[in-house]
């Protein structure tokens, strides 16, 4: 796909002061990750920044493994001038992905690409055993790519983040980390940089960095797990709210007719009640069909099993709703539909939830939203490892000044 400069997020603006020279690294490197093959001169037009600042820091980063030359780009007047690209190998990037009764875990390169995987379904997690094997998902996947450079270990959760001190605390799905501050334990066992979010911003940033919404500059995810939380990726940077959990869109009531489901919050007619695999999972169950894995979930669909169709016709369009009102307060140029949900069910739902939204009655300035089903396999551990990666190449964030950031991108 073709990018152009109002899409290409992060492709930012450098600056030439000396102390920000930290930044200016980011913005070449984020520019040389966008625009690859590019040369210093096209890198000097696109970031701002003055010939000889492009050329001392393309220098040093190839020094340092992070670019490499892609070879000579012609096809413009005067001679052929080297082109850079990222070097996939300079730097990996491990992500993690807990549930209760499994943990996953996947390695990534530099370009987002997955180097390894490891599924470790060890039965119930318990405080005593629940750090012991994340780290052995951790090594497992370190070996693999043993004296190679790793920025950090990304962690997902299923569960709001808790960002007061004492580090983070899931309340519904994972009480044996409910005392365990993550970035704690694992930054000193591993010595690494450990970034804990929950899926669905996780989820964003890797496909934001190396799926579908590589092409947006702002958006919305909509992850689809247990229920429905959501992700705003605008200006190219994920809205995570005061306390980290923005997004709780699954709490949004859409349903206020007299047939509305009572939610786990307390409420009734909440978006989570109509979508989520739990609901599914109900639904059939309360036709006969119980035990209904996900993968099961495609072979009914295939089948045309009426009960399965009239539970993602009525998500679709409770989805539409949210969808709506989402469009209105954040103006995104699309929607990412994506999480536990097969690929087939995801299709299904976005292409509904599509049609719903243009025969709406909606305000005439109202454009209708895009709405696409996410491309990444496994998509919230894989943006998981993106997290460390995206932290150590993102010009404006507030990890830039991190001394362990700084380290590794110095030769």
């Amino acid at each position: 796909m073709v990018l152009n400069d109002r899409q290409k997020a992060g492709a930012s603006s450098g600056s030439n002061l000396k102390h920000a020279h930290l930044l200016n690294q980011r913005v070449i490197l984020q520019a040389v990750r966008l625009y690859a093959p590019i040369c210093r001169v096209e890198l000097a037009r696109r970031t701002g920044l003055t010939p000889q600042t492009v050329f001392n820091i393309t220098a040093a980063l190839k020094r340092n493994g992070l670019i490499k030359e892609l070879g000579q780009e012609t096809g413009r007047r005067g001679p052929p001038a080297r082109a850079f690209g990222v070097n996939a190998d300079g730097a990996f990037s491990i992500g993690v992905r807990l549930e209760n009764e499994q943990i996953a875990a996947v390695l990534v390169d530099m370009a987002g690409t997955v180097r390894g995987r490891t599924v470790q379904a060890g039965g119930q997690l318990t405080p005593g055993n629940a750090s012991k094997e994340i780290l052995r998902a951790i090594r497992s996947l370190q070996r693999k790519i043993s004296g190679k450079r790793i920025c950090g270990v990304g962690v997902t959760l299923p569960e709001p983040v808790d960002v007061q001190p004492g580090g983070v605390c899931p309340t519904l799905n994972l009480a044996a980390l409910e005392k365990v501050d993550l970035q704690d334990v694992l930054g000193t066992k591993t010595g690494l940089r450990i970034f804990v979010d929950n899926e669905a911003v996780a989820a964003a940033v890797g496909e934001h960095w190396c799926g579908i919404a590589r092409d947006f500059n702002s958006f919305c995810y909509l992850y689809v797990g247990s229920g429905v939380r959501a992700a705003m990726v605008l200006a190219g940077q994920p809205l995570r709210g005061f306390r980290a959990n923005a997004g709780e869109v699954g709490h949004m009531v859409v349903d206020r007719g007299p047939g509305a489901r009572p939610c786990a919050c307390g409420k009734r007619g909440c978006l989570n009640t109509r979508l989520g695999l739990d609901t599914l999972s109900a639904d059939l169950r309360n036709e006969g069909l119980p035990g209904v894995k996900p993968i099961q979930l495609v072979t009914l669909l295939e089948n045309r099993n009426e009960v399965l169709l009239k539970g993602l016709d009525t998500a679709a369009s409770r989805l539409s709703e949210a969808v709506e009102t989402l469009h209105l307060l954040f103006d995104p140029e699309a929607f990412v539909l994506g999480g536990c949900l097969p690929a087939p069910l995801l299709a299904y739902l976005s292409e509904r939830c599509q049609n719903n939204l243009k025969t709406r009655t909606l305000p005439k300035w109202f454009t209708t939203p895009q709405i696409v089903p996410a491309s990444l396999e496994g998509g919230a551990v894989h943006g998981a490892a993106v997290l460390p990666l995206a932290d150590l190449i993102t010009p404006h964030n507030p990890g830039i000044g991190d001394p362990r950031s700084l380290t590794l991108l110095q030769p």
